[in-house]
Parts: structure tokens; C-alpha cells; sequence
């Protein structure tokens, strides 16, 4: 039941030759999975020292696991379990130091989808923003600053007419991270302990992300998902992000709701394949079309259906919410 790259380590006669399996395995397999998924993120999230202590980190956590081998509790694809191991540290780490963040750029973009006069699209593999007829132009520069705000950008009380005015007077959309950082200032929004007053944007649902991040919630979703035609299937899929920009499908796979078989299924390849692409994951566009043997505005087209039709099941479920 094991993945056969674990065969050496399982079968091994004494221990000496398990621990030089555990090398080989953790050298050729498991290190350049973990540095995979890091470098994703480190040049935005986080320094080389923290790279460095969460990769250590990651790898201690996969070398416990694989020292408790059993029939029982096989591990069935090692690439996936890294990676999905990998995926959930870096979350937590990101969510640990930067909660006031993580939680206003969550309903940012809970607000930016619920919002009719307000949107959120991709632009070049980037999260963009900004008034509804502006959706799927590049993002600008940002040139608000505290001093130049007016007073409804000001008002974190109404954060749907003050995105509005930030727009108005950027005059272009935005990037997401752009956003958040504008408002982090203009709503003195500040992590706790840092001696400032902590204070978020009212909102009387929980973010989009926490919502997606509930097991009930992706089952619903991954339903759905099955349901779609199968070319809007693969290019939803091959294009899935979290809330940090990373492989959405892993989410999948560490909730318990889709296996690596199942996930392949939908996408229409083999699970080899998938975990072959595995890390490359998330597609741009291009990327998919190719795959797909089709246009890159076909592609576009189908995941904005699949999307449309996911949206819709989302709000549908938050209105039956007492």
C-alpha cells in the first residue's frame, strides 16, 4: 500500500540500512518537494531564516511520520503527503505571525465577491481588484497614501463605500496585496502586542476563505466540482489557488474530501500525471490551454462558468445560515 519509493525504507533489514534509506528518500524526495513549496512563498511572506527554520521544521514532521510506517498507516503517494505537509506549515506559520492580516485580507476578498459594484479577478497569476467594470484589466501602481485619504476611505465601518472610494481614487484596479496593505493603514488595523489598538472592518459573515477552509463547505464545493462538464472541470482545477495564491488542490487532498485518484479523474489524467504537475500547480492560463488543446480565451471562458456557478452555490448556502 505503500508508495513504492518507500519500499527500501519498509523493507529494510537492520538499521542501519533504514537510515540510509531514510537519507536517500528524504535527499532525492522529500527535500526538493519542501523547497518546492517554500520558494513559493518566500520572497513575499517570509526571510531566509524562516525558510530555513520552517523547512527544518517540515522535515522533522515528515521524518517522524515515516519512522511510524505501518500496513496500517501507509503513506500511498509520498510527493502529495510532502506537499500537503509543506502547504499546511506554511499556512499556519503565515496565520501565526500575521492573524489581523490574514483575517481583513480574508474578508477583503469575501467582500470584493459578494459586492456587486466591487470585483476580484487573476491577472498573470496575481489576485487583482477593483470596481466591477474594471474586471480583467492589469493592475496599476498604488498611489494612496494616509495623508491624501478622504474620510470615506477612512471609515472602516463601511468597507464596501470606502474600497469604493479607494478606487475612485486610484482611478485603476489594484493588486489584492496592494489593497490590504492600504487598508492595514488607513483602518489602523495593527497585530496584537505591538502596542496599537487591533481593530477590523465589521462584517457580519466570516471571510470567503474561512468559509472554503470549513469540511462541509468543500465537500459541497468538490460536489459541485463533479458535477461540471468535464473541460470546466480541468481548467478550474489546474488553475484551484488557496488563500495564499499556492496549489488549492491540496486542500482537497489534507481535508480528507478528494483523493489524488479522484482529483486526476476530474481533471482528466492519470493520477501519475498529477503527480507529475503536482508542484507546478497552479496553471496560468497558457499553460492549461495546451493541456487542454485549446485557446487560452476558452480556458478563461470555462473556469469563469465553473466559477459563476460555484458562487452562486456559496451564497445560496450563506443565506440559509440562521
Amino acid at each position: 500500500m505503500n508508495d513504492p519509493i518507500l519500499k527500501p525504507l519498509v523493507e529494510a533489514a537492520d538499521a542501519s540500512a533504514r537510515d540510509r534509506a531514510m537519507e536517500t528518500i528524504l535527499v532525492e524526495h522529500v527535500q526538493p518537494v519542501i523547497a518546492s513549496v517554500v520558494s513559493r512563498y518566500r520572497a513575499r511572506a517570509f526571510s531566509k531564516e524562516d525558510a530555513e527554520d520552517l523547512t527544518a521544521t517540515i522535515n522533522l514532521q515528515i521524518v517522524k511520520r515515516l519512522q511510524q510506517l505501518t500496513a496500517e498507516t501507509p503513506v500511498l503517494q509520498l510527493d502529495d503527503y510532502v506537499a500537503t505537509v509543506a502547504y499546511n506549515a506554511v499556512r499556519r506559520f503565515l496565520r501565526d505571525r500575521n492573524p489581523e492580516r490574514t483575517r481583513l485580507k480574508n474578508r477583503l476578498r469575501y467582500l470584493l465577491a459578494r459586492e456587486d459594484r466591487l470585483a476580484l479577478w487573476e491577472s498573470d497569476g496575481e489576485f487583482v481588484c477593483g470596481l466591477a467594470h474594471w474586471r480583467g484589466q492589469p493592475p496599476g501602481r498604488p498611489r494612496t497614501v494616509l495623508r491624501t485619504a478622504t474620510d470615506a476611505m477612512l471609515d472602516r465601518k463601511s468597507p464596501s463605500e470606502a474600497l469604493i472610494a479607494l478606487f475612485a481614487a486610484e482611478r485603476a484596479p489594484l493588486r489584492l496585496d496592494d489593497v490590504v496593505r492600504i487598508t492595514v493603514d488607513l483602518w489602523n488595523i495593527a497585530e496584537a502586542g505591538t502596542g496599537d489598538s487591533t481593530v477590523e472592518p465589521e462584517s457580519e459573515s466570516p471571510g470567503i476563505a474561512a468559509q472554503i477552509e470549513t469540511r462541509e463547505t468543500i465537500q459541497m464545493l468538490w460536489r459541485e466540482v463533479c458535477e461540471l462538464r468535464a473541460p470546466q472541470r480541468a481548467a478550474l482545477l489546474m488553475n484551484l489557488r488557496d488563500v495564499q495564491g499556492a496549489n488549492g488542490v491540496a486542500l482537497l487532498v489534507m481535508s480528507g474530501v478528494a483523493t489524488v485518484d479522484e482529483i486526476a479523474a476530474a481533471m482528466g489524467i492519470t493520477p501519475i500525471k498529477l503527480s507529475e504537475i503536482w508542484n507546478d500547480l497552479p496553471f496560468d492560463d497558457n499553460t492549461i490551454a495546451q493541456s487542454l488543446n485549446i485557446s487560452r480565451q476558452q480556458v478563461i471562458n470555462l473556469r469563469k462558468a465553473a466559477r459563476e456557478r460555484l458562487a452562486r452555490k456559496l451564497i445560496s448556502m450563506d443565506r440559509r445560515k440562521p
